[in-house]
């Protein structure tokens, strides 16, 4: 292969130490050993496979068990092989070694689906078929995994057609999305900020859209849009084939809706999620009354689309260096519990936070877990702002909910579906907005901090919510038998928007915006649909347990942790029945917005009496 024995470490003293080293995922390991290490867990699991296959309806309760912990070692080993190679590739979608690596990790995913779906078939039917063995307490720990294998079932096609879908999707959809993942993080852009001349990466150009100038906000908004609109052709055709394929899929398995897929993955019901999205729908006034204020704040008549996502104020009075930042979020998480201020202080000493800039990485920010070592990965991109810090506390209260699952479940049963996997990283943004407000020395330090905390609640809960709403249009139109192409995606993209914002906002001054649509990963994800709308049910559920949080103080804590350590060991309605929410329940979603309306009450009056001391 000749890639030489030197490990991957994507660190450089340049950075300020802010670079994460992922070569101890592989115990320093050459990428030629890596390769090696795939095929050997691949051939393990091919052996292991032969030898159960034909065992697994026979099993007893105890045999199952012993089967499933096998399987889940396994299992671990792999994914954190896998791991390696999609960091690597994600720090630096550039570097010939990290595309090998990705391309290595990705045909072994490909192999290992084909091997684990007819191992979780045969585990679907036997659950399905005999309940009453789940209730053994010998599979306690996996009863509720092997519930959703058997919710599953329904939709299975036979061996010999999942073993193909694995291969047409490697090479179908999941190179859509590579290729369009890999051309937008491979573009540069030239720009020039208070009279310097820059080229940035489209991570770096995404992240000056909240720039507390306007002039530089709009600048790179225009530049953003104008570049997806110029490479519309690319994201409308990645958009239409995934979308299509998935439509197709949902056809060929007998699913109910387009829906159905996310649903069991995140293991909730269609009425739960509809009537959130109601509840987003008729409560979107709060939203237009919040950006009516925010342009009060920055001195505007209306606010363009390209203000949407600005901060409230237009020079920050924060000064928040990377070393500062990871002191302020460590203390913010430590002010609510010490043992969490410590995994998130872990995180920074062990090198497992990649926040530096650099041409070639995968834009965005995300959290991903290390099985062997019971923690995670945090990829951001970290630029000095109060937003950057917020995203910062955001990832790493996933790592958090991540520590407490991994040592309380097994690797099987760690996630929690998305829709609850977002507590501990909302929760952590309440916590920093508290510490922030805590430590600010003016008033407008204390509005800028209110200002990005509901900038963000109000976002994800109907910004994002917008995305929710486009998907649906967009699989309506398949149904129809419509084409997506570029201009029809804007259409929708704007129907969905006028939903949410009204005409609030005017969308008209910001250039090439309606291509927004094309600039949101979450729609490129093949297998992976109706992502966004647990973002919104995470933001409205974490601000209802903050209230609770409010009332109840110290004796929350453990409460919380506790649920934080659920993972997917229940379903999403149980967890929190037992902790004392019924989502079923219609009135539950006001809850969210009841607690922003304060925050948003206290902004009025910080704004107002700004405006009395003129």
């Amino acid at each position: 292969m000749g890639h030489g024995t030197q490990p991957i470490r994507v660190t450089a003293m340049s950075d300020n130490n802010m670079s994460w080293d992922l070569s101890q995922i592989v115990n320093g390991a050459s990428p030629d050993e890596v390769h090696d290490m795939l095929q050997e867990t691949i051939e393990e699991a091919e052996s292991f496979s032969r030898k159960y296959m034909d065992e697994i309806e026979s099993m007893n309760p105890h045999a199952l068990k012993m089967f499933i912990d096998e399987y889940e070692q396994l299992y671990a080993r792999f994914m954190d092989l896998n791991l390696y190679c999609r960091l690597s590739f994600s720090a630096n979608s550039q570097d010939r070694i990290s595309i090998q690596l990705r391309q290595w990790g990705e045909e072994a995913r490909r192999k290992f689906e084909q091997i684990e779906k007819p191992l979780y078939i045969r585990l679907g039917k036997v659950a399905h078929e005999s309940p009453d063995l789940l209730e053994n307490a010998a599979l306690a720990r996996h009863r509720h995994w092997l519930e959703k294998l058997a919710a599953w079932l329904p939709y299975r096609l036979s061996d010999d057609e999942e073993r193909i879908i694995v291969s047409k999707d490697l090479y179908g959809i999941f190179l859509f999305e590579e290729l369009r993942q890999t051309w937008v993080s491979r573009k540069k852009y030239e720009v020039e900020i208070d009279g310097e001349k820059k080229i940035l990466p489209y991570s770096s150009l995404s992240a000056l859209r909240s720039n507390p100038n306007r002039n530089i906000r709009k600048m790179a908004s225009a530049m953003e849009y104008k570049s997806l609109h110029d490479d519309g052709l690319l994201h409308a055709y990645a958009l239409r084939s995934i979308c299509a394929d998935h439509f197709s899929m949902t056809k060929r398995r007998g699913m109910p809706s387009s829906m159905t897929q996310s649903l069991l993955d995140q293991d909730v019901d269609e009425k739960t999620i509809e009537s959130l999205l109601s509840a987003i729908k008729n409560t979107a006034g709060k939203y237009r009354e919040f950006l009516r204020l925010k342009g009060r704040v920055l001195g505007l008549e209306k606010l363009a689309g390209f203000d949407v996502i600005a901060p409230m104020t237009v020079k920050s009075d924060w000064s928040l260096e990377w070393p500062m930042a990871k002191k302020m979020v460590i203390d913010a998480y430590s002010s609510f519990d010490e043992e969490m201020g410590t995994i998130v202080k872990n995180m920074f000493d062990g090198k497992r936070v990649d926040a530096a800039s650099r041409v070639g990485k995968r834009s965005g920010a995300f959290c991903t877990y290390w099985f062997h070592a019971k923690t995670s990965f945090i990829q951001t991109t970290y630029d000095n702002s109060l937003s950057d810090i917020f995203t910062l506390t955001h990832e790493n209260g996933h790592a958090v909910q991540g520590h407490y699952a991994l040592h309380a479940q097994s690797v099987l049963s760690r996630s929690p579906g998305h829709c609850m996997a977002e507590m501990g990283s909302v929760f952590g943004e309440l916590l920093l907005s508290e510490r922030l407000l805590s430590l600010a020395e003016s008033r407008e330090q204390k509005i800028e901090t209110l200002g990005e905390l509901l900038t963000r609640f109000f976002y994800i809960v109907y910004y994002v919510g917008v995305r929710a709403f486009f998907e649906k249009k967009v699989y309506e139109a398949i149904e129809a038998g419509k084409v997506i192409d570029a201009d029809a995606a804007c259409i929708l993209w704007s129907e969905a928007r006028r939903e949410i914002f009204g005409e609030t906002v005017d969308w008209a001054e910001a250039d090439y915006i309606d291509y927004e649509w094309a600039r949101i990963p979450h729609f490129y994800k093949p297998n992976f649909r109706f992502y966004n709308y647990s973002y919104c049910f995470a933001q409205m559920l974490v601000f209802a347990l903050y209230e609770t949080y409010k009332q109840e103080g110290s004796t929350f804590v453990e409460r919380f942790k506790k649920l934080l350590s659920k993972g997917g060991s229940q379903s999403p309605h149980d967890q929190l029945l037992e902790f004392g929410y019924d989502i079923s329940d219609p009135a539950f979603w006001e809850l969210g917005t009841k607690q922003a309306e304060r925050f948003l009450s206290d902004l009025r009056e910080l704004v107002q009496s700004r405006y009395e001391s003129v």
